[in-house]
């Protein structure tokens, strides 16, 4: 097999073959993988909250009173409302229901 055809056709199946052989090497790499998702999702969630508590006590500190909802900070001291947290009617971070973060 010689010309461009040949080359691309034997690069193919050197490549199938080689997917084919190591399929089942992954897997450790991917559980591994996995938790390490899991942890950055955990420190995604740490600092939205701490973000959104700064956020929250600088705008009661300088207006005098709690924000009343998110879109009060918005983008004077956050630049987008937080998905994976919620204020409360005192203004109290708490997580969002669908986002999964925990307090």
């Amino acid at each position: 097999m010689t010309g461009p055809y040949g080359r691309r056709l034997f690069a193919g199946v050197l490549a199938i073959g080689a997917c084919v052989a190591l399929s089942g090497c992954p897997s450790k790499t991917v559980q591994e993988g996995g938790k390490t998702i899991a942890k950055a999702t955990d420190a995604q969630c740490r600092q939205e909250r701490e973000t959104l508590r700064s956020a929250v006590e600088a705008y009661t500190l300088l207006k005098g009173a709690a924000p009343v909802n998110e879109a009060a900070l918005v983008p004077d001291w956050i630049r987008s409302e937080s998905s994976y947290y919620d204020l409360d009617a005192q203004g109290n971070v708490i997580p969002s229901p669908t986002a999964g973060c925990t307090v």
